[in-house]
């Protein structure tokens, strides 16, 4: 069986319960990730108060955690692609479980700080992996609307981490959320070891046998009706290098932008958001619930963008919701009454994480080829964890000076059409190709 028609029966498959089931057992990576990342802004109130932490010391510790994702996203998005996507999905569930339990035990800020750090290599390892493996799956005619609406789950989960401490924090502090965050990653790491390898790693590394095994239990179309085409020549592993040079240097710089502003507003909304609504006089529980609602909108915005993706294409999807986000984020920092502010929270995350989110590293992940769409996720992911890292600090300098908070929105909104600029002028089009037609087209 030659390895163009066992990816060709993928691609051409029509979604089955088992897609589905494979599907939903990966994003629940997704969800208990996102829990542990974006409680941060939750915790942070009570974590300040014990430790007397001024805002620019609070911003340290929420860029903490995005030091170590930038290093684990590259080092186990690169390693991905000489062992495996499954054992790494493994080991980094497993490696963040157990660091987040350490957190809640925690004596001083120095050792939060540390343990924080430490635990992010194993949360950024898992956003790239997802959508490494996922779409190395997923039929073609849907990968868009399924990649993209993965990150619903990362990104609902801060509606999740917002309801668990209305409970959580008042009975058990900011410590039971990081064992919340815990205990589920142990449970996830024994389901994942009911996944199947990629089988375009498996055919990267010639094992046939299995790949052809996996595509028949999995899709519709027998891989033999499948006409064989040419492939692309393989190549040896990757260097950075390989990502910035031919074909992919546009492609490559439009993903490290986006995703760099993406990150910084993402992660600036989360860190940022319920300290903001306290210090405008709302109470504790009011502002995690601002949050919820704000976020939760965030996360319906990747199945919305998701939809257009398959039909629009990713360029203008990507374009467009890059730019309302920004626009919107501007009109954003004018509201001033509860309801103002909660309604045009929601709609400006519905555009802006929305677009930031899933079909983002759709594009991402669709761009490479396997023989690096582990390292170049992986490097793609490094960056939104860079804008991770430059965002609480850069606001938390600005809410430190008294600047106020329009110019705190008109920042991210700034980052959004930055984000959109990158899109349009320097972006590519994936739509309705195969993976494999995609790396021919740009490894030109």
């Amino acid at each position: 069986m030659l390895p163009q028609q066992i990816t060709g029966a993928l691609d051409q498959s029509e979604l089955t319960r088992r897609h589905f089931a494979l599907y939903f057992l990966i994003v629940l990576g997704h969800i208990f990730d996102g829990f542990d990342i974006n409680m941060i802004g939750l915790v942070l109130p009570g974590i300040a108060h014990q430790f007397k932490l001024a805002p620019v010391a609070i911003g340290y510790l929420a860029s903490s955690v995005f030091i170590g994702m930038l290093v684990g996203s590259v080092v186990i998005g690169t390693l991905a692609d000489l062992i495996g996507r499954k054992r790494c999905l493994i080991f980094s569930v497993i490696f963040y479980g157990m660091t987040s339990l350490l957190a809640a035990f925690t004596w001083s800020y120095k050792s939060l700080l540390i343990i924080r750090m430490i635990e992010g290599f194993g949360l950024g390892a898992e956003v790239p992996l997802v959508f490494t493996y996922l779409s190395e799956f997923m039929p073609e005619r849907r990968r868009g609307l399924l990649l993209a609406s993965s990150v619903f789950f990362w990104q609902g989960a801060s509606f999740v981490a917002a309801l668990v401490a209305i409970y959580i924090v008042p009975h058990f502090t900011w410590r039971g959320m990081f064992v919340a965050g815990a205990i589920p990653a142990f449970i996830l790491a024994l389901v994942f070891l009911r996944l199947p390898e990629s089988v375009r790693f498996l055919i990267a590394r010639g094992r046939l046998a299995e790949a052809e095994d996996i595509a028949r239990r999995l899709s519709t179309v027998a891989p033999e009706t499948i006409t064989a085409m040419e492939m692309p020549k393989a190549a040896t592993n990757a260097r950075l290098r390989d990502l910035l040079r031919g074909g992919y240097l546009k492609a490559t710089l439009s993903v490290w932008i986006m995703q760099f502003c993406g990150g910084a507003v993402f992660v600036g909304l989360a860190v940022w958001l319920p300290s903001v609504f306290v210090r405008m006089g709302f109470p504790v529980v009011r502002s995690f619930l601002f949050t919820a609602a704000i976020t939760g909108a965030g996360a319906l915005g990747n199945i919305g963008a998701g939809l257009l993706l398959d039909r629009i294409g990713r360029r203008p999807t990507l374009a467009i919701f890059f730019l309302l986000g920004g626009l919107l984020m501007l009109a954003w920092g004018l509201a001033h009454s509860g309801t103002t502010i909660v309604m045009l929270g929601a709609i400006t995350a519905f555009f802006g994480a929305g677009g930031a989110g899933g079909p983002l590293f759709t594009y991402t992940s669709e761009i490479y080829p396997t023989r690096f769409r582990g390292a170049g996720t992986g490097w793609a992911a490094g960056w939104q964890r860079i804008g991770g890292i430059v965002a609480p600090v850069l606001l938390g300098s600005l809410l430190t000076a008294r600047a106020g908070a329009y110019l705190f929105f008109a920042a991210m909104a700034t980052a959004l059409l930055v984000g959109s600029l990158a899109m349009i002028i320097l972006g590519t089009e994936t739509r309705g190709k195969s993976l494999e037609q995609i790396s021919a087209e740009l490894g030109k």
